[in-house]
């Protein structure tokens, strides 16, 4: 039997291997000095001998090598590959049923790899990648590949196309961007020996928007670290939808006031100079001190959620903390209309529960101007004050970033979510100019609101619209032009009504109106007290200075121009080519499969373009082009190498690690990289792995120890049939029947 080629021989081989039941390898091959295949012999996967390769004794690694051998030998001769001997007594059962399992018989298809790719690159796990795989294969038999497979070549094309992920890479990144857009704005921060300390980014889209939308801005830092330690710390404002945007964002190495100063600047130096008018944090020391030296004009807020969240802890051992002092703390916070009310308040309930001496809340109450709304009133937070913010944050990034995350795939990644995130602000806007709430009322005030709101906050004007059933508004004095009124309202606490009264303050020539509840000067909306005594007053038209810009839908906003990346996921010209054929083939494929004449025309044709372009195929572009390849994009190869981040531990009580047992205190020493080469062995040596798959070998004589010699076949494609065969110890039906006895192979 001769082949034209080793791919052929090793092809016709395999396929047999795979019918009986064994994988197959490459023992040993010889080249002449011009590199021409000389001999090759192939043979049984599970032959040679085992090699150890850890010293652990507790913990000896597997192996499969039994010392079979079977195998085949091939010498080349006038041009072609002569089969020469023939060795078929295997020492172990087969096992048809499962030798796709055999290393192989796997092999990630072209298709496949560019659909992981795409998966990958969109931030969708491998586990759904791997099981949408496995649905449109009809099971896990019909797949030529596992999910290990896939997750070995992900994480050999995440490293090929972000390179090493540290800092050089992201370097070269932030690089390669400024180059395209010199909107796009970023700063590392090294140390003395080149080692990164913290980085700062914003693209040019967020800095635009923050011309609209950056009066009022959230720092946090506590949501995610990245796999060097480094908390990731985002800039977030709200748009005219109440969404989240970004407005920049770093990964620093430390939280003290030095860090966040120099991350703080960094911010306004991207802004140009131009500060926020007021920002929140959570309760941090280092935070505090930054803010006020960079920011000393800005009102600073602390997260009331993140406060309220620590009282179990603080108070929880307190005799009386659930028979009173927990309801008179929030009663302090939030039922105080006035200052002097909240200091009553307070002294009432530190008093009555003998907390004089408790540092937690003295501090708290040192720092009441940060927290308490009742000295936060006159600011405008856009909504920002409580959970919204922190749980937007928290469903704005997952499912993108993780713990293990590199830095440049973390870049990467913060670019994905941004796309997310525009796509959804340019659906509410599509929304908010096509699709009408109907009104609740017959108030033109509503309707007003109505015509010029985003729908999102049409709804909370709405909300205080249909609020406006439940008051009872009562004029309290007059003073010329201006009218106060006490208007009564039922509010809804734990299923239970609670009555309040709120003070509203009417100018009746300014058409002036101003409640004690502070809506309107905290979150821009009109409050339904004030919306009351509009309508007593019978005011018809809401006067301009109630209707914010910032909540239009009809003003055209200058960012919703401005790209949020300039980096292209994949700018390979064969992925935009697969692309368009794709596209045209999904429409043939979906056209053809109204009918068996269709389908079968449509998969003759594509057959016989397949044998057409295969035979004209031009080289494949090897995976290490994977990475996205610019040439007129600057590089950071000239430049002082960047040295990744050294991994951080963060606050805290430092994780303890339990006492180990003497078994778990044996540790599997490395080999050296000499060592470690001969797992991995050129072509020519002894255990090369080959993964083609494609015929049949020929009938064989199987069962004895004596090599056999074949004269050449006329047509080595053919596919021959195999009658019953006595194979090692036990009995094979090869072709017609799935019969599997003796000892069977997992």
């Amino acid at each position: 039997m001769v082949f034209n080629s080793k791919e052929e021989l090793i092809s016709y081989y395999k396929s047999y291997g795979k019918q009986c039941g064994f994988g197959i390898s490459t023992q040993r091959s010889h080249r002449f000095e011009d590199g021409r295949l000389r001999y090759i012999t192939l043979g049984c996967a599970r032959g040679g001998k085992a090699r150890n390769r850890t010293t652990n004794v507790a913990r000896p690694r597997p192996t499969s090598k039994i010392g079979c051998n079977a195998r085949i030998n091939a010498t080349f001769f006038e041009g072609v590959l002569k089969l020469l001997t023939v060795h078929n007594t295997h020492n172990h059962g087969l096992s048809p049923q499962k030798s796709r399992f055999f290393r192989c018989n796997r092999e990630v298809s072209l298709s496949v790899k560019r659909m992981l790719d795409t998966n990958d690159q969109a931030g969708i796990r491998m586990n759904k990648s791997f099981a949408a795989l496995v649905q449109e294969a009809g099971g896990f038999e019909n797949l030529p590949f596992n999910e290990k497979d896939c997750r070995n070549y992900i994480d050999k094309a995440r490293h090929l196309r972000l390179g090493k992920g540290g800092a050089g890479a992201l370097h070269e990144y932030f690089a390669r961007m400024q180059y395209k857009n010199n909107g796009f704005f970023s700063l590392l921060d090294m140390d003395d020996n080149g080692r990164l300390k913290n980085i700062f980014w914003a693209d040019a889209r967020s800095r635009a928007s923050y011309k609209y939308f950056g009066e009022v801005v959230t720092f946090d830092t506590t949501y995610l670290t990245n796999r060097y330690g480094m908390p990731f710390a985002p800039f977030v404002g709200v748009n005219h939808h109440g969404q989240s945007i970004l407005l920049g964002a770093g990964l620093i190495s430390n939280e003290d006031t030095e860090t966040f100063t120099w991350l703080f600047q960094s911010w306004l130096n991207c802004m140009d100079g131009e500060a926020p008018k007021a920002i929140i944090t959570d309760q941090d020391r280092a935070m505090k001190n930054a803010i006020a030296l960079v920011f000393p004009n800005t009102r600073h807020r602390f997260c009331l959620w993140h406060i309220l969240k620590k009282v179990p802890e603080k108070l929880g051992s307190h005799g009386a903390y659930k028979d009173g002092l927990k309801s008179q703390l929030l009663k302090c916070v939030y039922d105080s209309q006035t200052i002097e009310e909240f200091e009553k308040c307070w002294e009432v309930m530190i008093t009555t529960y003998n907390l004089q001496e408790n540092a937690w809340l003295g501090s708290l109450y040192a720092e009441r101007t940060y927290w308490a709304p009742v000295f936060l009133k006159e600011v405008f937070w856009a909504g920002m004050s409580t959970t919204q913010r922190s749980e937007s944050m928290n469903a704005f990034f997952d499912g993108y970033v993780h713990a293990r995350t590199n830095l440049k795939e973390f870049v990467d990644q913060f670019d994905n979510a941004l796309r997310k995130k525009i796509e959804n602000e340019n659906a509410a806007d599509f929304h908010s100019f096509n699709v009408t709430i109907p009104a609740v009322s017959i108030s033109p005030l509503e309707k007003i609101f109505q015509a010029t709101y985003t729908n999102s906050k049409f709804r909370e004007v709405q909300k205080e619209v249909i609020g406006m059933v439940g008051v009872l508004p009562t004029l309290h004095r007059k003073d010329g032009v201006i009218a106060t009124y006490h208007v009564e309202d039922e509010v809804c606490v734990d299923d239970f009504i609670k009555e309040v009264t709120q003070t509203v303050y009417f100018n009746e020539a300014e058409v002036d109106v101003k409640c004690s509840c502070a809506l309107f000067e905290m979150r821009g909306i009109l409050c339904r007290h004030a919306l009351a005594i509009m309508r007593v007053n019978k005011v018809k038209k809401v006067p301009e200075k109630y209707i914010l810009d910032r909540w239009r839908k009809d003003i055209k906003r200058t960012y919703t121009f401005i790209r949020s990346t300039y980096d292209s996921v994949d700018a390979r010209p064969e992925v935009s080519r697969y692309s368009r054929i794709l596209k045209v083939c999904y429409d043939v494929a979906t056209n053809a499969a109204s009918c068996d004449e269709h389908a079968n025309d449509m998969i003759d044709k594509l057959h016989a373009m397949n044998i057409v372009y295969r035979t004209k195929k031009s080289p494949q572009r090897p995976l290490e082009h994977v990475a996205d390849t610019i040439v007129d994009a600057p590089t950071a190869e000239n430049s002082k190498k960047v040295l990744s981040p050294l991994v951080v531990r963060g606050k805290g009580r430092p994780p303890c690690l339990r006492k180990k047992s003497m078994i778990e205190r044996v540790k599997p020493t490395t080999k050296k990289a000499t060592q470690k080469g001969k797992r991995k062995q050129p072509h020519g040596r002894d255990i090369d792995r080959v993964d083609t798959c494609r015929n049949l070998f020929g009938q064989t004589n199987v069962g004895t120890q004596e090599s056999v010699v074949f004269e050449p076949l006329q047509n080595t494609t053919e596919v021959l049939d195999f009658g019953e065969t006595q194979l090692g110890d036990g009995t094979y039906e090869a072709l017609d029947g799935t019969e599997d006895h003796g000892h069977v192979q997992g």
